[in-house]
Order: C-alpha cells, then structure tokens, then sequence
C-alpha cells in the first residue's frame, strides 16, 4: 500500500505544475483526479487488500452497505451457493441465491450530522437511531465514503472506526444503513425459497476516499495503474487529450502487472483421482498435476 500523497507529487511534477505553489484550484483537481482513478482501479478486480468476510443475520440477510462485489457465499454447513439472475427460478446446483429488494427505507436518516475533519465522532440533535446501531454503516452528505460505526451511545452520538474522511460539516445529510443496500434471499434447485443459518458472504468493498496525504491507498504494491490513470485524467483536463490517449496501453500494462502480483488458486485440486499411493502419510500429486497448477495461463 502507498500514500496518496506520493502520487499527487509525481502526478503534479509530470504536469510541470509542482504542488506547493499555492494554486489551491489546482491542488483540488489533482485530488479529484486521484481519487477518480483509485475508485475506477478498485472497482475492476476482487483486490485481496478489498476483501471481507461476514456472516449475515439470519434470516434478514442484509449485504453490508459497502459490498460492491460478491465473491463466495456459503452457510455453516460450508455448502457453497450458486448465483442466480432473480427468483422463482430453476438451476442445475441444488442451493442458490439472488438479491432481494434493496433497503428502500434507511435505518435513520437526517440533516443534522456534525463531524469534525478527520474525526471520528458523529452528533446530531437527536436524529440517530434509538437503539444500538453498532456495525452499520453511514452515507455522509456528498462524501464517497461508507462508514462503519464502532459504537452507539444514544440518538445524538456515535462514533465510527474509521477517520471521516471530509472536511468539517455541522449540518449534513445522512443515512444509517443506506438506500440501496443489498439484502440476499436463496432457493433450492427448484426455484423454491430456502433459508439457511451462518450464512458467510465474502465480498469485494468500496474503499474509502483519499483525503490526507498520508492516507494509504488500499491496493496491492505500489499500485502503478492508478497512477496511470490519474495522470490520463489530468492530460484530458488540461486539453492534451491524444497524449491522454495514449497512456491507455501504459495503463493496461500497469494494471495487467498489479493483476499478477495477486495469489491465484490452483487449477486442479489434488483429490483421491490424483493420489499417488507411493506416499502412505500424504496425498501426493501425480506426476504432471504440480506442473499444470504452475503454468501461467
């Protein structure tokens, strides 16, 4: 993981418009480019450094509000479920699931919110939820981020566990538990509704935006494609949209690098088919079965 703060520099350098010079319009839109590019990289692969594990509530199964990407479902029997494209539907995997309606009424919602930059404690006049609301999440006026909440003390203070990553606001929009958020529902082979318990979803999530510089961008090595992409941005901004252009196939490579750097699972499984029996203590692969899960495909 890298700090933001380095591409700011050699984004800005490569521009021939070092920051430091007091162009504070320029300085925004060098921020906004960043973060631009480090949402589009995030959001094209299941990075490892954007993956969570959680179990969901039975019965409710309610996605967390940061999911973006379903990577694994399975339930306390780790039976794997398959996705299907809506309910009422026949498949060839006897446990299945798609998603239900989404949360059309928040949790809680307001216009009070108040948060210090950088802060992590939230207050309002008595416009948060009257129960404990810890381990949801928060929208927060324009801000990209979704925030989860560490502790709940009454309808008027929370605190999240992570820093807002925002300038101050003293009377700002919100929702706990966001519109929109997933809810999941499952199905037998049939199409008929099913409903398991430990039901554990691994999913890709949104990263929060980058606001200081010392923040850390949340994707593997130095990151390289959002770099590239950032400064593709920053050419087009400025009018040099062929030289833009032409940072496509850089960022293809770059990205195509940061891809590479990420564990990828064996090909093939070493089961009873693949044993070889000369190893009495251990299931040992067969000749040729290490070799193919090597290949770079």
């Amino acid at each position: 993981m890298m700090p933001v703060g380095i591409f700011l520099e050699e984004n800005s350098d490569q521009l021939n418009n070092p920051r430091g010079t007091n162009d504070a319009s320029w300085e925004r839109q060098v921020w906004q480019k960043v973060n631009e590019a480090y949402r589009a990289v995030a959001s094209v692969w299941p990075w490892t450094t954007l993956k969570n594990t959680v179990t969901l509530t039975d019965n409710v199964f309610i996605l967390p509000s940061d999911c973006y990407k379903i990577l694994s479902v399975l339930d306390d029997d780790k039976q794997p479920y398959n996705f299907l494209p809506g309910k009422n539907r026949q498949s060839n995997f006897n446990y299945n699931f798609f998603f239900d309606n989404p949360i059309s009424t928040p949790l809680a919602e307001g216009t009070t919110l108040a948060v210090d930059e950088y802060g992590t404690a939230l207050t309002s006049t008595a416009e948060f939820t009257s129960t404990t609301c810890i381990n949801e999440y928060i929208r927060i006026g324009s801000n990209t981020g979704i925030y989860k909440i560490l502790s709940w003390a009454n309808t008027s203070n929370m605190v999240l566990i992570d820093h807002f990553r925002g300038d101050q606001l003293s009377a700002s929009i919100f929702q706990i538990r966001p519109r929109g958020t997933q809810v999941l529902a499952f199905c037998d082979s049939a199409g008929d509704t099913i409903t398991p318990t430990g039901v554990e979803v691994q999913y890709a999530r949104t990263p929060l935006p980058l606001y200081k510089s010392e923040d850390l961008m949340e994707l593997p090595g130095n990151a390289p494609a959002v770099s590239v992409k950032a400064l593709q941005k920053l050419l087009a901004l400025n009018g040099f949209n062929q030289a833009a252009d032409r940072k496509q196939s850089e960022y293809l490579s770059a990205l195509s690098e940061m891809k590479a750097s990420e564990p990828t699972p064996p090909l093939v499984a070493p089961t009873s088919m693949f044993q070889d029996r000369r190893y009495a203590r251990s299931k040992g692969y067969v000749r040729g079965l290490s070799d193919l899960n090597g290949k770079n495909w």
